[in-house]
């Protein structure tokens, strides 16, 4: 094993982002590498004007030093995507002191965008492999990464985790077992605004940028926004919901092509919650919900409209989620994969 490690990371904040996911997911990785023994080196930006040249300046500058500071034969932990297309050159001048480096995907742009890009996907595989490891979503990623070209070490995470200092008391939302809770950035979610056409359901919505002017339906009810280590506590409902874009019998096409490869971090809010999850059967994280009994799987939101789940069944459902949430709430999935990627590289 590796006598030091090392965790780098430019965290990137502004008032716009601090409620989101994102800024969680990062947050919590940081956490759990600090936890597994990585020394914590982060930079810490606020990035409100935009990336600039300031923010450019003051990145290559704390680079270098940590490159400097870090001993030969380091292991070097990355959150992925970061300065994309300059830090593969850090890389490179750091494998002359024997150091190794590996990452945690948040996203792979390419394939975010559509992965239809060839020369874009092109570019982020050179990108990706000048890593000796990387920790992907799930094993579907890796398969779509390894049929572009990519030749790293990859290790399966399985499911983001999301820490909680405890889990949320598990209380019965409704008698019909037929509350939906959405939780996510509503400026990419207009289909919130023709969920009264399911009337089968009432759904409660989390998150910012609701656009008041359109209205909701009786059925559906705005609960505000929530900081994300706060929302975990005020999620209610039976389920939780992934669903993208603007319509109710359909994905988006880019944002649902992503979701056939990804792990949505709201996935793992609404389990560290305690709800089962409802998905579209073609998602990644279908197979995971359907292998553990943790979720229902839908090919449009007016599957919704027969959804009838017995009480015995959910029963099962929300006892195998707590299971998952004692794993999720205490960070093990990303530990589980640090020690994977450990062991690979120190062979």
């Amino acid at each position: 094993m590796f006598k030091h490690k090392y965790q780098f990371t430019i965290f990137e904040y502004s008032d716009k982002i601090n409620n989101s996911a994102s800024t969680k997911a990062v947050a919590d990785c940081n956490k759990i590498f600090t936890a597994a023994g990585y020394q914590d080196y982060t930079l810490t930006v606020n990035n409100e004007a935009g990336r600039k040249a300031k923010f450019y300046l003051n990145a290559f500058v704390a680079i270098c030093k940590f490159l400097v500071k870090v001993e030969k034969g380091s292991l070097i932990g990355i959150q992925y995507p970061m300065l994309n297309n300059v830090f593969k050159y850090f890389i490179k001048a750091a494998n002359l002191k024997g150091i190794k480096f590996f990452c945690i995907i948040h996203d792979v742009e390419s394939l975010r965008l559509g992965g239809t890009d060839e020369a874009l996907v092109a570019k982020e595989v050179n990108n990706l492999n000048y890593y000796d490891a990387l920790v992907v979503h799930n094993p579907l990623m890796l398969q779509w990464l390894k049929s572009k070209g990519v030749t790293s070490k990859m290790v399966s995470l399985g499911i983001f985790d999301y820490l909680a200092k405890q889990a949320p008391l598990q209380q019965g939302t409704s008698t019909k077992l037929n509350t939906v809770a959405f939780a996510g950035n509503l400026n990419k979610s207009n289909f919130i605004y023709h969920l009264g056409d399911i009337q089968n359901c009432k759904f409660n919505v989390y998150g910012p940028n609701l656009i008041k002017e359109n209205t909701l339906g009786s059925n559906t009810q705005w609960c505000g926004v929530y900081p994300p280590d706060e929302i975990v506590q005020h999620l209610k409902g039976d389920f939780g919901l992934i669903w993208d874009g603007d319509d109710i019998n359909e994905l988006d096409a880019i944002l649902g092509n992503y979701l056939k490869f990804n792990n949505p971090h709201k996935v793992s809010l609404y389990l560290a919650a305690g709800l089962p999850v409802i998905a579209p059967r073609s998602s990644a994280i279908g197979q995971l919900l359907q292998k553990n009994k943790i979720g229902i799987l839908i090919d449009t939101l007016k599957d919704l409209n027969t959804l009838n789940v017995p009480a015995e069944e959910y029963v099962i459902l929300k006892n195998n989620c707590i299971s998952i949430q004692q794993k999720l709430i205490k960070g093990e999935f990303f530990s589980e994969a640090l020690n994977a990627v450990e062991k690979e590289l120190a062979i």
